[in-house]
């Protein structure tokens, strides 16, 4: 009784305050009439902070409907970000040219050694649009700076640049004739080259500057195109813009653990139809389709001419790319009608050779990898 007399109390004082027009007096009333408020539950009153602490837990048992929302919607939330997240940054899934770290800085000479033997120079390609291209010209010493019989124009993977490759220049140089050396130079990106944002269009407008750079200061010099992994099918995909008129002294193609195409290669990473990612193929920016390069090449492409005495390289035990891609690859180049004829027919309409027992990246330490080299660069 003597609390309710005194929320009454409080009251008739508003009301006074009200009337005589004193605020002091009416903020005061206001606060105690709030108080008032939150004794008396059946008021209303706003939302506040104090209101949602003074929840207490009950023994009720949650909706079912609530239960399936949490359990079908926290990872469909979470499948949706993710998917998002690999949508936007595609690209840098792709060509990961900051990896591994300190990709990007490391020096030739002092961070990576040059094999004994090797003469190992840094070479700068000039670009379209001011885009400056760096890599690594490699012979053996007794023969430099004679110009090499042939040259290696070498196409790199995804990630790294072309200073990690070295031990696989090394074992490629050493039984070779003196007269062999390769050309590896990085794409935008990578290593010390610019630090344009890498496409599709962008790195092909780079190799095309390599080839023409290659045919420039080599002329006389046999070409032949070596590319892994992801450049596999860079090297399939800018043969077949090229005209074979055009580069007459290119006359090798090797590909080793290449890619069909990227999206092939999404659902590669990921078989299961159950998620989301297996099915964000067609949503790749940069396809690198080297399979319909393959299957559609023109007449007077220079694919069509390289694919008449290819090689394809493939690791028995590749953990990163199918071998089904490398087998597709081949297989759409031998059922290509021949219309431009090997001059030698060592090796008729290409060869497929599975590396036994090699990984994706360790094919080059197999006594097998060094012979099926010797026999195709001793035939071009």
């Amino acid at each position: 009784m003597f609390r309710l007399s005194a929320i009454n109390k409080n009251i008739r004082t508003l009301n006074y305050a009200r009337k005589v027009n004193r605020p002091f007096l009416y903020a005061r009333t206001s606060f105690v009439k709030y108080q008032s408020a939150l004794w008396r539950p059946h008021l209303k009153v706003p939302f506040t902070l104090s209101g949602l602490l003074s929840l207490q837990p009950t023994g009720d048992a949650p909706s079912p409907w609530l239960a399936l929302g949490v359990f079908i919607g926290l990872p469909t939330v979470l499948w949706a970000y993710k998917s998002l997240m690999m949508f936007i940054f595609q690209r840098k899934i792709i060509y990961m040219g900051y990896a591994p770290l300190g990709a990007r800085t490391e020096v030739l000479g002092q961070d990576i050694r040059i094999p004994k033997g090797l003469h190992c120079r840094e070479v700068c390609v000039a670009g379209e649009k001011n885009v400056k291209l760096y890599g690594i010209y490699v012979c053996r010493k007794e023969s430099y700076p004679r110009s090499p019989k042939t040259i290696l124009v070498y196409l790199q993977g995804n990630a790294g640049n072309p200073l990690s490759r070295l031990p696989v220049f090394e074992r490629l140089l050493s039984d070779k004739p003196s007269d062999t050396a390769v050309l590896a130079i990085a794409p935008r990106s990578y290593w010390k080259s610019s630090s344009r944002r890498a496409t599709e269009r962008g790195l092909l407008s780079d190799y095309r500057h390599v080839l023409q750079y290659t045919m420039n200061q080599y002329p006389d010099s046999n070409v032949v195109l070596y590319g892994h992994s992801l450049g596999g099918a860079i090297a399939v995909c800018l043969a077949a813009q090229l005209n074979a008129l055009d580069h007459p002294s290119i006359k090798g193609l090797i590909l080793e653990n290449p890619f069909a195409s990227v999206p092939g290669m999404v659902k590669a990473l990921y078989p299961e139809r159950w998620l989301p990612y297996h099915y964000m193929g067609p949503l790749v920016f940069d396809k690198w389709d080297a399979l319909q390069e393959m299957q559609n090449m023109h007449e007077a492409s220079l694919l069509r001419k390289l694919s008449q005495n290819m090689l394809v390289l493939l690791s028995e035990k590749d953990e990163v790319v199918p071998t089904e891609m490398g087998r597709a690859l081949f297989e759409a180049a031998s059922d290509t009608p021949t219309v431009i004829p090997s001059p030698k027919p060592l090796m008729r309409r290409g060869e497929l050779v599975v590396i036994r027992g090699a990984l994706h990246e360790d094919g080059w330490m197999r006594r097998q990898w060094v012979v099926v080299m010797d026999k195709y660069l001793a035939s071009n």
